[in-house]
Formats: C-alpha cells, structure tokens, sequence
C-alpha cells in the first residue's frame, strides 16, 4: 500500500505541474503519505484535489491534503508579457520576430536609419553651394507595437553632420560671431572652403510594414545642433594656407520633417528642414531639404 500511495502522488505532481521550458525539470516531491488507508483524487474545474486519510493505532483518522490549480496560458500570455522588453539589433536574432499579440511590446532597438544624402538649399542662398548630410538618426531607440507585421511607434536618439560648401571664388569667414563670405583676391585659389555643423538627432516615428520585407516610416527628427566650424584652404604660389574658425551662433534647436521606404532594410529617405540654420542675423537663413540612401539596419 505505501508504495502505491507514493507512485499515486508522484504521478499526480508530475502531470500537474506547468510545463515552463522545452528542457526536463527536476521534479521535487511535495509529500509522502505512507500506509494511507484510502486516497481519493477529484478535480473540479481547473483544480486537482488529492485526499489521503491514515489511521493511528487508535483508530483516529489523519487527513492529507494537496491541490494544485493548472490553467493554460493563451499565447498572447505567454509571449506578451505586460513588462516585456526585447532587443533587436544588429548581427543578433530576434526569437520572437514570428509572433504577434494583442497586448503591447517594448524593443530596444539600435542602429536604424544610418543615412548619406545631397542636401539641397534655399531661402538666402547667398554663396552657398548645395551640400550633404550623413549619420545615423537612431542609434538607441525604443519601438512599441504589436508584433513584427504591425504598425509601430518608435523614439530614439543619433547623430550626424552636415556640410556646406562655399561657391566659388568666396569663402568662409567669421565676423565677430557671425558667419561671413569673402571675395577671393586675384592670384590666390580656395582648395576648399566648407562649412560643418553636428548635432544630435531625437527621431520620433510611425513605422508601417509593407508585407515581410518592407518598411515606411515618417514622423520628425528633432536636432540638437551642438557644434558649428568652418575650414578655408587656399593656395597662392608654393604656399598653402588653411584657416578655421568655429564658436559660431548657429541654432541649437531645428526640427525636419522625415520619411523612408526600405526594402530589405535597403531604402530611401528624405526630409524637409523649414527651420533656417542660422537665425538673428548671425549668418545665411538657409532652409533646405535632402534626399538619400537610408539603412534600417545592417
């Protein structure tokens, strides 16, 4: 009898327990019940109930009791945890890239959209020439959405600079803290004349799928433009000359309009910037827009 009591709740523990990985768990025993008189297992519901009963030598009887209550979790339990963060970046899987659920998720996501793109001036053009722009506008983010085949918000925060380059015969110069052009002077030659402003990127997008393959995303990028300097080469005779100026008064917040089409992670982007770079006199109100060549993820 003892051993067939123990093989009982043995049995019954291990068909109730939950299955929570692929691999086999050790199996822990609860209690041992020897020389029970009568075992009785009911179940009501989703609820498992063993009843042991054991007489002592005065004939009192000693009662055992265990339940256990075992649900199934849907797959949307399982997988879309309510505090679920997942990681997606480059060079590393995705395990849950193949599922979707009702409730919402968390990525944390990194190098997205690296762009290289011809930034195309207006509005107070003056000696500017057209010029480009590259980085990467999410370099750590946070996506939500649904899963992989779903429309999903995102928020993250880049990097980039852009160039200006001077027509020709003019260059850079600083006037006080403003910036200036000049005339180049006979006989002297501009190897180069430009222009550099960096500035961190804040991406705020809505990402839409296109099938299992594509992306469009559009929403605005803010910038944080931190660091503005202009360089001037110039060559007269066997001497060459360079001279840089920075401390400039460029704006430190401008705002672009985005959006891309990717294939593969392949794409397209352009943005329209109708913040000038320069504001309250201290330089050329250039406003612009730029098209490129804009990477998802490697």
């Amino acid at each position: 009898m003892e051993n067939i009591v123990t093989t009982i709740i043995m049995i019954l523990i291990v068909a109730c327990m939950p299955v929570v990985s692929k691999g086999e768990e050790p199996v822990d025993t609860v209690k041992v019940v020897k020389k029970a008189d009568e075992v009785v297992v009911t179940r009501k519901g989703t609820v498992t109930r063993l009843e042991a009963t054991r007489m002592d030598s005065l004939q009192n009887g000693k009662y055992y009791i265990y339940e256990v209550d075992v649900r199934t979790s849907s797959p949307d339990e399982e997988y879309d945890l309510p505090d679920l963060w997942e990681m997606k970046l480059p060079f590393l899987p995705n395990d849950c890239d193949s599922r979707n659920g009702r409730r919402l998720r968390r990525q944390l996501t990194g190098f997205s959209h690296v762009y290289w793109g011809w930034r195309f001036n207006y509005n107070d053009r003056r000696e500017v020439k057209n010029g480009f722009e590259v980085g990467v506008r999410d370099l750590v983010g946070v996506r939500w959405d649904h899963g992989p085949q779903t429309v999903g918000f995102s928020i993250g925060a880049g990097f980039g600079m852009m160039r200006f380059l001077a027509q020709d015969g003019f260059c850079y110069a600083k006037h006080g803290d403003a910036l200036v052009f000049r005339k180049i002077s006979e006989g002297i030659k501009v190897d180069k004349s430009r222009f550099d402003v960096w500035r961190f990127h804040i991406p705020v997008l809505l990402d839409v799928p296109l099938g299992k393959v594509g992306n469009f995303s559009i929403g605005g990028v803010a910038n944080l433009n931190t660091y503005a300097s202009s360089k001037t080469q110039t060559i007269s005779g066997d001497e060459r000359e360079s001279v840089k100026y920075k401390h400039f008064q460029q704006r430190l917040f401008t705002a672009d309009l985005f959006a891309s089409l990717t294939i593969e992670g392949i794409g397209i982007y352009a943005t329209w910037s109708p913040m000038s770079v320069f504001g309250g006199g201290f330089g050329p109100e250039l406003k612009g827009w730029s098209i490129g060549v804009d990477l998802l993820t490697f």
